[in-house]
């Protein structure tokens, strides 16, 4: 998990040659799989969305309405890289109800 990890910090980390990463507005209800699958078209791409936005985002189980979100433009590789993050790391959604 943590070589997957690395990887896919070391690939969003590369140079400015890179397409720049688009901006995107947090609505209500929107969770990053959400805005991954809405965005980048596989809600398993969300921990890209979450490495671009490190500086932003604390926890990814939790982003507000209204935040802005990078959201990188992923080559073949670093959506690999993101799927097998997500797929060793689900997000658990916090219950909305719980104390």
């Amino acid at each position: 998990m943590r070589t997957a990890a690395c990887l896919l910090l070391a690939c969003l980390a590369l140079p400015a040659a890179a397409a720049s990463p688009t901006l995107h507005e947090v609505q209500p209800g929107e969770t990053l799989a959400l805005i991954a699958s809405r965005t980048l078209g596989d809600q398993r791409l969300w921990p890209a969305i979450y490495a671009a936005n490190r500086d932003r985002i604390k926890d990814p189980t939790r982003v507000y309405p209204g935040q802005q979100l990078a959201i990188p433009a992923l080559s073949e590789g670093e959506r690999a890289a993101a799927r097998k993050e997500a797929d060793a790391r689900p997000l658990r959604m916090p219950d909305v109800g719980a104390p």
